[in-house]
């Protein structure tokens, strides 16, 4: 049920035992998004308020860090039946706030893709260092046998 109708069914069970009609509130005690990507504290968080949107949870996640695209935030929400839906935000315009996807839902994660710059970076890797040091003993091998010829 979602939340109205949780109300609803609550405050029609309720009627019979009281004289005036009961105010409902259902709130959820596990509310929880997920913030990833280039943001300075990447994780999931729980929610106390409901009604949280992608700026609030984004301050959550410490802020975007120099490399996230501010133009590219992927919104990864998935509906009652499993589907997962990606959704693309530019939170460089102003109107976003008047997104359907602006305030999150339940389970939502919200992925600030990097920069070509911080992709590139990451290229450089294990193997590629290993490469490096390999390449750079040959170097200081063959400069020392030919010290050592001369």
């Amino acid at each position: 049920k979602t939340k109205n109708e949780a109300e609803a069914l609550i405050r029609e069970g309720l009627k019979p035992y009281l004289k005036e009609t009961p105010i409902v509130t259902v709130r959820m005690a596990n509310y929880k998004i997920s913030v990833l990507g280039e943001v300075t504290r990447p994780g999931t968080f729980t929610v106390s308020n409901e009604k949280v949107n992608v700026l609030e949870a984004l301050a959550m996640a410490g802020d975007m860090t120099v490399y996230g695209v501010r133009d590219n935030v992927k919104l990864i929400r998935e509906d009652a039946q499993g589907k997962r839906e990606i959704v693309m935000l530019d939170l460089t315009k102003s109107d976003i706030v008047l997104s359907p996807y602006f305030y999150l839902q339940q389970n939502d994660i919200l992925y600030v893709t990097p920069n070509k710059t911080k992709a590139k970076n990451s290229e450089i890797g294990n193997t590629t260092t290993i490469a490096i040091s390999a390449t750079s003993i040959l170097v200081s091998i063959a400069s020392l046998i030919v010290n050592i010829t001369k």
